[in-house]
């Protein structure tokens, strides 16, 4: 009878040591339609080439929730495939936040290296200093108070890029009927946020989930 047990005991652990541990979240069929995630249609066309999949991430300097996904953001940048090309995408729903699309656009092409951690500075002076920076005035102020020249902050400012990447983003945003923020775009045609799953933790699992659909 033990002989019988010890040869029972070791087929299951040779099938725990084959299967390993599988969180219940990192299941793909735990993840559906309607619940998790919507399907954008018609899907947002992607701006990268075939092969790599498309994380957007919908933001607002004004709000708490975009704040406190920041250290999540992160860890995903930290922890992503090659083929995954992430981009911060400011939402425009409002003038307000079309001023700050442009604050970030401006300290992006200042900073493109993000030497400086413009993006970080930002949010400070927005939701912790409490600066009214929705003027070119105040932003210049904002920008050459960060160690940038004015005729740098007005090249920028005059710039056929900067429009460019304003109409892009206000198009993605429209055209995701994102009403909220923050929101992750996958491969131009899901869209996700932390208030759909309840847990930033599942919100990367989501997006590893998503990236992997293709942009079909």
């Amino acid at each position: 009878m033990k002989r019988v047990f010890s040869r029972a005991f070791g087929l299951l652990m040779a099938l725990f040591l084959i299967t390993g541990c599988v969180p219940e979240s990192s299941h793909a069929e735990d993840f559906k339609e309607g619940t998790h995630y919507k399907v954008i249609s018609p899907a947002i066309p992607i701006q990268n080439t075939e092969g790599k999949a498309e994380v957007l991430e919908l933001f607002w300097y004004g709000c708490p929730h975009c704040l406190s996904l920041e250290p999540t953001i992160e860890k995903f940048l930290k922890q992503k495939p090659d083929n995954v090309v992430f981009q911060r995408v400011p939402a425009m729903l409002s003038p307000r936040w079309t001023f700050h699309a442009k604050l970030f656009y401006v300290g992006q092409m200042l900073d493109p290296k993000g030497e400086k951690e413009i993006h970080g500075k930002i949010f400070n002076a927005v939701q912790t200093q409490r600066r009214k920076i929705d003027n070119d005035d105040a932003l210049r102020r904002f920008f050459t108070e960060n160690g940038f020249g004015e005729e740098q902050v007005n090249n920028v400012l005059k710039s056929m890029e900067l429009n460019a990447v304003l109409t892009r983003a206000d198009e993605i945003g429209h055209k995701s009927k994102a009403d909220s923020v923050p929101a992750i775009i996958v491969n131009g045609k899901y869209l996700t946020s932390p208030s759909m799953l309840g847990s930033e933790e599942k919100l990367l699992q989501v997006i590893d989930f998503l990236s992997k659909q293709g942009a079909k």
